[in-house]
C-alpha cells in the first residue's frame, strides 16, 4: 500500500480525549481516517522507533498525568456497508464509527442484536477488544470477523469470531496481543426482524409492565437505566467523568462463595451473585465495594464514588490520574482484606510506570 501524508502534530494534551478527563500530552499525535493513513502513521511510529497508542472514544483507558511519550493514533475511519443474506443482516463498520450511532442504527433498522448495549461509550473499534457487555449480551455473540493492521508489518489481517478468542470483558487484543493491532473495521452479525433477547434481571424488572417488548423499547429502557446510574455519556444527560465500570465483576469458586455469603450474612441484597454452570459464582464488584466502606458518593479528595453506583470511579473535580489510581487502589486493598477477592479493574493503564495493576496483584 502506497504511504500517504498525514498531519502529525506534537504535545497534545489527551485528557479532553478520554471521558475520564485527566492525562498528560502525547508526544506525537495523528488522527486517521482511512486505512492508509493508518499505514503511514504506523510507519511513521517504525521510523522513530516510537511506541504507539491507539484512541478510540477514550471511554476505557486511564492515562498517566506525565501522557505517553509516543505517537498516540486517533482512529476515526468510518463507513458501513450491509449485505443481507436471507434473515441475516451483515453489516460491515468502521472502526472509527460511534458506538452509540451503530446501535440506534440497528434499533431503527430492525436489526436484532445489540439493542442490550447501547450507551455504551466508545466507538466500534473498541467493541471487539474489551468484548463490551452489557444487560444479558455481549458483541462477541454478534461479531462474525475483525479486519485489522497488524502494527509491526503495516498488512491487514483478519480474525473470525473463534480466532478474537471472547471470553468475559476480554479478547484476544487486550490479552496476549495487546498493542499488535488496529481495529480496522468489525462485521456484525443481526438478524433482521428480530425480537429483543432480554435475560437480565435489571432489565426484565424494567420492563415488566410490556407484553411483548420491542427493540425500541429495549434499547430505551436500557439508556434509562444508564442515564439512572449517570454512566450515559450523551447530551442532555448528567453523567460523571468516569470510565464506567472501574473494576470487573469477580468470579470466585463455591467454597470462596460461602465464605462471602457468611461475611454479608444481614446486609438484605438478593441480586448480587450469579451461579454459573460449573460451579463457580460470579459476583457484584459494586456490592463488595459497597460491602467494604463505600457508599455511593464517597469522596476523598477529588476522586471518589459515583452517587448512583459503587462501581463507578469519578474524577469530582479536577482529579489527576495519580490520585484516581491512588484512590481505586484503595478500594480494591479494602475489598481483599474483607473478602479475599482481588479485583481486576477494566480500564487500560497508559504511560504509568510501574503499571497500577502489576503492583495491585501483589495484594494479599
Amino acid at each position: 500500500m502506497v504511504l500517504c501524508t498525514i498531519d502529525v502534530r506534537e504535545n497534545v494534551s489527551l485528557a479532553a480525549l478520554t471521558t475520564f478527563d485527566v492525562g498528560g500530552p502525547a508526544r506525537y499525535f495523528v488522527e486517521i481516517s482511512t486505512e492508509t493513513e493508518a499505514v503511514s502513521a504506523l510507519s511513521f511510529a517504525r521510523e522513530k522507533g516510537l511506541d504507539h497508542l491507539v484512541l478510540g472514544g477514550g471511554s476505557n483507558v486511564l492515562i498517566s498525568d506525565e501522557g505517553f511519550p509516543g505517537l498516540v493514533i486517533l482512529n476515526r475511519i468510518k463507513g458501513i456497508t450491509v449485505v443481507e443474506e436471507g434473515g441475516k443482516i451483515l453489516a460491515t463498520v468502521g472502526g472509527g464509527e460511534d458506538w452509540q450511532d451503530f446501535t440506534d442504527l440497528c434499533v431503527a433498522s430492525a436489526w436484532q442484536g445489540v439493542e442490550c448495549l447501547a450507551g455504551i461509550p466508545g466507538t466500534v473499534g473498541a467493541s471487539p477488544i474489551q468484548n463490551v457487555g452489557a444487560y444479558g449480551q455481549e458483541v462477541s455473540q454478534v461479531i462474525v470477523r475483525v479486519r485489522c493492521l497488524e502494527t509491526a508489518t503495516g498488512k491487514a489481517v483478519t480474525f473470525d469470531n473463534e480466532e478474537c478468542a471472547f471470553r468475559y470483558r476480554e479478547s484476544i487484543f487486550n490479552a496476549r496481543e495487546v498493542g499488535k493491532y488496529i481495529v480496522l473495521s468489525v462485521t456484525f452479525n443481526l438478524i433482521k426482524g428480530g425480537a429483543p433477547d432480554v435475560k437480565y434481571r435489571e432489565l426484565e424488572r424494567r420492563l415488566s409492565g410490556i407484553r411483548s417488548s420491542t427493540l425500541v423499547e429495549v434499547r430505551d429502557a436500557v439508556i434509562a437505566i444508564r442515564a439512572e446510574k449517570g454512566v450515559l455519556v450523551r447530551t442532555g444527560y448528567e453523567s460523571f467523568k468516569s470510565a464506567g465500570s472501574f473494576f470487573k465483576n469477580p468470579v470466585v469458586t463455591g467454597a470462596q462463595f460461602k465464605n462471602i455469603t457468611a461475611i454479608v450474612a444481614g446486609n438484605g441484597s438478593s441480586t448480587w451473585a450469579w451461579p454459573l454452570p460449573n460451579g463457580d459464582v460470579k459476583i457484584s464488584a459494586a456490592y463488595l465495594i459497597q460491602c467494604s466502606g463505600f457508599d455511593r458518593g464517597y469522596c476523598k479528595g477529588t476522586v471518589g464514588i459515583s452517587p448512583y453506583h459503587t462501581l463507578i470511579l469519578i474524577n469530582g473535580d479536577g482529579a489527576s490520574a495519580r490520585e484516581i489510581v491512588d484512590f481505586a487502589g484503595e478500594v480494591q486493598q479494602r475489598v481483599m482484606d474483607r473478602f479475599g477477592v482481588l479485583l481486576h479493574p477494566e480500564p487500560r493503564f497508559v504511560g504509568f510506570s510501574p503499571c497500577p495493576t502489576e503492583m495491585w496483584n501483589t495484594f494479599n
